[in-house]
């Protein structure tokens, strides 16, 4: 059975930046529309198996990258809740790193 798919306030406020930025700057939704086509297909297929993703030093949180993001999202047998979305260009991920 397939995990709930949930964001944070977080992640929900990241994600509309993103998209905002992509549209102003293209002058087009393109590729706002197929990064969150790309982030919901890998989220779907991640909520029935969330260990096919990068490991982090909890066990409970992994990450995983999709068009020059991370993606940071923590799960359970019930559901799968996208923690955080962040650029891979800005800054390197330091908090939840490989083990």
């Amino acid at each position: 059975m397939a995990r709930l798919i949930a964001f944070s306030r977080r992640s929900t406020v990241q994600l509309q930046k993103i998209l905002t930025f992509y549209d102003k700057r293209n002058g087009t939704d393109e590729y706002s529309r197929r990064l969150l086509s790309n982030l919901m297909a890998d989220l779907e297929q991640l909520a029935l198996m969330p260990t096919a993703s990068s490991p982090s030093t909890r066990a409970d949180v992994r990450f995983f990258y999709l068009m020059g993001f991370t993606i940071i999202f923590h799960y359970d047998s019930r559901s799968l809740t996208v923690l955080s979305i962040r650029s891979t260009l800005r800054q390197p991920l330091k908090m939840y790193q490989k083990k």
